[in-house]
């Protein structure tokens, strides 16, 4: 537990002297005054929820690459292999730290853009603990995708194609929330059990809809983690030995 604790405290110090904190918050601010200005209180329920699947989850992709590629372009990587850190620890520590700046970001974004609609008038908060939570699991859904993605390349150049295809399909469910698109088949995309979740912050969901948000959530974190594990001991351990 202190190997990844301190793995952990290194790693948010490496995010703040890379400015991401600043970027990331900087960012949140810029979009919570520009949608107050495109949406309404009686739409934050699917708008929050939905924003930060397209916007948070797209920033939390580039964190995870961002802060892969710069170990492994320094050489990181190579040390960890050789040192007791466990894989499994090496990735919890990536895990927590980018979460950490994931929810701080969405945070920023979603109580900034409530309190600037509360100086037009009351407005209906949602129910904080969900919604937290809610912002956890999507977090870790897309760095744990990120992991499994970033491993394989050396170079942010050559990152940016195939993440840009996978964001798009994680994000594709913003269709079946919005009423755009309604299929089955988004729910079976990560990303839409989470942002179910998110929306159950602000209205009620059924006994089926959290069994939905909840196990499907769990089912993801323990095949990503698994397919994260071995996608770093294939492309990372495996070729520094």
């Amino acid at each position: 537990m202190s190997r990844l604790i301190s793995a952990m405290k290194l790693d948010i110090k490496v995010q703040i002297r890379n400015h991401l904190y600043v970027i990331g918050i900087g960012f949140a601010v810029f979009l919570a005054i520009l949608l107050s200005q495109l949406t309404s209180p009686s739409q934050l329920y699917t708008v929050i929820p939905v924003m930060t699947l397209l916007v948070i989850g797209g920033s939390t992709l580039l964190y995870v690459a961002a802060m892969i590629l710069l170990e492994k372009g320094e050489r990181t990587l190579h040390a960890v292999v050789v040192t007791p850190l466990q894989t499994s620890q090496y990735l919890g520590a990536k895990i927590g730290s980018l979460t950490l700046l994931a929810t701080l970001e969405s945070l920023f974004m979603i109580v900034g853009l409530m309190a600037i609609m509360r100086l037009s008038g009351p407005i209906l908060w949602p129910n904080g603990f969900i919604l937290v939570g809610g912002i956890l699991a999507i977090a870790i859904i897309y760095i744990l995708i990120g992991i499994i993605l970033v491993v394989r390349f050396n170079k942010i150049t050559d990152f940016l194609v195939p993440m840009s295809g996978v964001a798009i399909l994680l994000q594709l469910p913003f269709l079946h929330f919005l009423n755009i698109v309604q299929h089955p088949l988004f729910l079976f995309i990560p990303t839409s059990a989470q942002t179910l979740w998110m929306q159950g912050a602000f209205v009620p969901l059924s006994v089926g809809e959290w069994c939905y948000a909840l196990g499907y959530t769990v089912l993801c974190f323990v095949g990503l983690f698994i397919w994260a594990k071995s996608a770093f001991h294939k492309h990372v351990i495996q070729k520094v030995r």
